[in-house]
């Protein structure tokens, strides 16, 4: 497996950057983009890392691969390796220009990138975790063909603790094969103790990296403010339309009854003055 090499600083080349006596030279524009690309090469070697060590894992499970120290060994390298990307990650997000138009995006990347791997060393790790019980409880039945669902359970339950196993190596009388036995059920419950180990590390890298945002560059703040307000400038224009249009539909329909008032109102006069004169005799010739 390939070790990710630690960064390096050379106070000879410092001094020849910045220039004894003289003025220092500008900061390379590109260093985070650049560093972003590193990690995430590191990143595609360490998805290769794990797909080996997953191997190994399962040869381990059926008895026929690497031992419980090779495994250890292995998981302690990848565990390094994901300590010390984690570690440059929050470097590059805690730094200012890592909000800037040109880094924040590839940034923003690198951070899901590394998260989404902490999450497959997790997942990969919760699933050795379930092979090796299941195992467990294959071996105490066959220490105990006799066992119950309670006690299969507990033995789950107990990481392979050895003290059962004894137990149930004296009731079924197989001292001769006990000490093979216990061997290889200690070997198990050491790897369910790294296991958990591993994943309460990894929780906690997760942890750290969340809890590091991304000071975003202050035109990039403006830009949202702005997209911000206007939208909500749409919102209460929208609003402010629907009242117009409701309101306009509102006066139509009073000038539709004031009319249809005044119509009648002339339609009434008319008949009573057609009444009034046909009773005086004014339209009699």
């Amino acid at each position: 497996m390939q070790n990710l090499q630690q960064d390096q600083h050379n106070p000879f080349q410092d001094g020849q950057q910045n220039g004894y006596g003289g003025a220092p030279q500008q900061s390379n524009p590109h260093a985070i983009l650049n560093e972003c690309r590193e990690i995430q090469r590191a990143i595609d070697d360490l998805e290769g890392d794990l797909q080996t060590l997953q191997r190994a894992q399962r040869g381990f499970v059926n008895g026929n691969g690497a031992s419980n120290r090779e495994i250890d060994a292995m998981g302690a390298e990848i565990m390094g390796t994901y300590r010390s990307l984690a570690d440059r990650v929050k470097r590059i997000k805690s730094k200012p220009e890592a909000g800037n138009p040109q880094n924040a995006p590839q940034v923003g990347n690198l951070d899901r990138r590394i998260k989404k791997a902490i999450n497959a060393f997790q997942q990969q790790e919760s699933s050795f975790r379930k092979e090796v019980q299941e195992q467990q409880k294959r071996q105490y039945l066959i220490v105990n063909p006799n066992a119950t669902e309670q006690e299969l359970r507990e033995v789950s339950e107990a990481g392979g603790d050895t003290q059962i196993f004894q137990q149930a190596l004296l009731s079924a009388d197989r001292r001769g094969q006990s000490q093979s036995t216990l061997r290889s059920v200690q070997q198990r419950h050491d790897a369910i103790q790294q296991i958990e180990r591993t994943m309460m590390e990894l929780a906690q890298l997760f942890q750290d990296l969340d809890a590091i945002v991304v000071q975003q560059d202050p035109m990039i703040q403006n830009v949202e403010k702005h997209a911000e307000d206007t939208q909500q400038h749409m919102v209460e224009a929208n609003v402010q339309l629907e009242q117009a249009t409701v309101k306009a539909r509102a006066a139509r329909k009073k000038k539709w009854i004031c009319l249809g008032i005044v119509v009648a109102i002339i339609v009434v006069v008319a008949i009573i003055v057609l009444v009034y004169g046909a009773t005086q005799g004014w339209f009699v010739r």
